[in-house]
C-alpha cells in the first residue's frame, strides 16, 4: 500500500494541467458452491466473489481497490487471482491487454493488517501518463472480454453476520487518483454474508434451552 501512495505521488509531479474529474465503480458478483443463499450461509461454505471495475474514461493516473472491513471469524479469506493489468487500451486474444495500469498488487493475494482492520488488497495500479481506458475491452480473470478483473474466495466461518466492502477506501490507504494527485470519485460495492449454525448444532442449542427451561420450571 505504501508503494501504491509512492508511485501515485510520482506519477503526480509528472502532470502540469489542471485537475479532472473522473469515476470508476465496482461491482461484485456472489457465488456460492453449495447453493446457500447468502443470508443462509453454514459454516465450510466456499464463497466466491468476482469484482468488476468500471471507469467513466477520465484520465486516470492510479486506482487501489482492497476488499476491507469483513469480521474474519464469520468469513475468513481463503484465496484471490487478480488481473496482471486494469484499464487497458488494447488486447490482442492469446497475447494479452496493453495499455492500462499494469497491477503491483502483491501475489498471491494475501490479507494483511492496517491501522484501520485487515483488507485484502487486490488492485494497485498506477501509470505516469494516466489512462482513459473505461475496463470493457479488459480480458480479467477468465481470458474474455469484459469479464471480471479480480475474484476473491472467503469461507463461511462461524455464525453471524459481516459485511465485506470492496473498492478504494480512503481509511484504508486506496483511493482513485487523477491530476495531480486529486482523489477522485469511486462508486465501491460491499457483500454481505450470514452464516448461521448447521443443522446439528441448532438442534443441540435448541435441546440446551429446553432443559434450562425445564429445570427452571421444576425449581
Amino acid at each position: 500500500m505504501r508503494l501504491f501512495i509512492s508511485v501515485i505521488a510520482t506519477a503526480a509531479m509528472f502532470l502540469a494541467a489542471g485537475a479532472a474529474s473522473a469515476e470508476t465503480t465496482y461491482s461484485a458478483v456472489t457465488t456460492v458452491g453449495s447453493g446457500n443463499a447468502t443470508t443462509a450461509l453454514v459454516p465450510g461454505d466456499i464463497v466466491t466473489i468476482d469484482v468488476t471495475l468500471r471507469s467513466d474514461g477520465a484520465l486516470t493516473l492510479g486506482i487501489g481497490g482492497a476488499a476491507t472491513g469483513y469480521d474474519p471469524a464469520v468469513a475468513g479469506y481463503t484465496s484471490g487471482t487478480a488481473s496482471g493489468s486494469f484499464l487497458n487500451g488494447n488486447c490482442f486474444p492469446g497475447f494479452g491487454c496493453f495499455g492500462g495500469l499494469s497491477n503491483l498488487a502483491p501475489a498471491p493475494l494475501s490479507q494483511t493488517s492496517v491501522t484501520a482492520g485487515i483488507l485484502v488488497q487486490f488492485a494497485t495500479g498506477a501509470s505516469v501518463t494516466g489512462v482513459s481506458n473505461d475496463g470493457t475491452i479488459d480480458e480479467g480473470i477468465s481470458g474474455v472480454a469484459g469479464s471480471a478483473q479480480f475474484q476473491l474466495v472467503f469461507t463461511a466461518a462461524g455464525p453471524g453476520t459481516t459485511t465485506i466492502d470492496i473498492g478504494s477506501l480512503g481509511a484504508y490507504g486506496n483511493a482513485t487518483i487523477g491530476f495531480e494527485g486529486a482523489i477522485l470519485g469511486t462508486n465501491n460495492a460491499s457483500v454481505t454474508l450470514t452464516v448461521v449454525p448447521e443443522p446439528g448444532t441448532a438442534l443441540l442449542m435448541a435441546l440446551g434451552l429446553a432443559g434450562l427451561g425445564f429445570a427452571g420450571r421444576r425449581e
